[in-house]
């Protein structure tokens, strides 16, 4: 039984170590690319860079990167945090206050998940239009916030129904109410599942393009998939610009998970043992 159980554990390790491997060798190829010469790319594609080439981050920053960049920390940051603020007092709600309708609630919010972006994008359109929200943040914010909640309430829910209710109770025996004991007792516990639904759909808005595209023309408000494809084509010739391009796009998701990883990974844990 022992051999048998560490046969798996090597297996498992060694698979893992493939799929790391084949995530990780793009990156590291983009990254490197980015530090070199246009001649070193055709020259020796998969080398190192003779001599860095870091003015290739600050010519790609300066040649309009920089706008796009901050458009989609403005859009991802304000999507996130409305997507979380409003998932968690749902979920919550849910998963404790007992009113009529609450089981037909929960069911809508699964039923939403279930529907695909790509069928609703014509009456998308068609409303943002009527209500003068097109070519705005709050027509692209919007239905970034109402496409995630589903998601986020589920994923919550199953989060908040695992909570240890003794501690909530210790906590009305304090004197708190629903508000006080929310705030003070249940959020800073449930910082693990609001993580896992920040990274989860930050790493989503940050990477959209279909509905930016849809919502969003104007060169001075386009987020970075958008603005890329614009870099692109003025740019196409100069690789190595291109790369520091796509790199400066990457660096803040891997930066968003190594900084809440901890959490991620202890709210994921929890939900395989719920």
């Amino acid at each position: 039984m022992m051999k048998s159980a560490r046969l798996r554990t090597v297996i498992l390790y060694a698979v893992m170590t493939v799929y790391v491997t084949l995530v990780s060798l793009p990156l590291l190829w983009m990254a490197i690319s980015a530090l070199k010469t246009n001649r070193e790319i055709f020259a020796n594609p998969f080398g190192l860079p003779a001599a860095p080439q870091w003015s290739n981050f600050v010519d790609a920053w300066r040649e309009g990167v920089a706008g796009y960049f901050l458009n989609s920390v403005l859009v991802t940051g304000v999507s996130v945090v409305l997507i979380v603020l409003v998932s968690t007092l749902a979920a919550y709600a849910l998963s404790r206050l007992r009113f009529v309708g609450r089981t037909w609630i929960y069911l809508l919010f699964i039923a939403g998940y279930a529907i695909p972006l790509h069928t609703v994008l014509v009456p998308l359109y068609q409303s943002l239009n009527k209500t003068n929200l097109l070519n705005t943040w709050p027509g692209l914010i919007g239905p970034y916030v109402a496409f995630a909640i589903p998601f986020s309430v589920m994923l919550l829910y199953s989060f908040f129904v695992d909570f240890p209710t003794e501690l909530e109770e210790a906590a009305r025996l304090d004197g708190c109410n629903t508000w006080q004991m929310l705030f003070h007792v249940v959020l800073p516990l449930s910082k693990p599942g609001m993580a896992t639904v920040a990274i989860f759909q930050g790493v989503f808005i940050w990477n959209e393009f279909l509905l930016a595209l849809l919502v969003i023309t104007d060169d001075k408000l386009k987020t970075l998939p958008l603005g890329l494809t614009a870099f692109q084509g003025r740019w196409a010739a100069n690789i190595p610009l291109m790369m520091a391009a796509l790199t400066l796009a990457t660096a803040p998701m891997l930066l968003l998970y190594i900084v809440l990883q901890r959490q991620f990974t202890h709210s994921l844990a929890g939900f395989s043992k719920g």
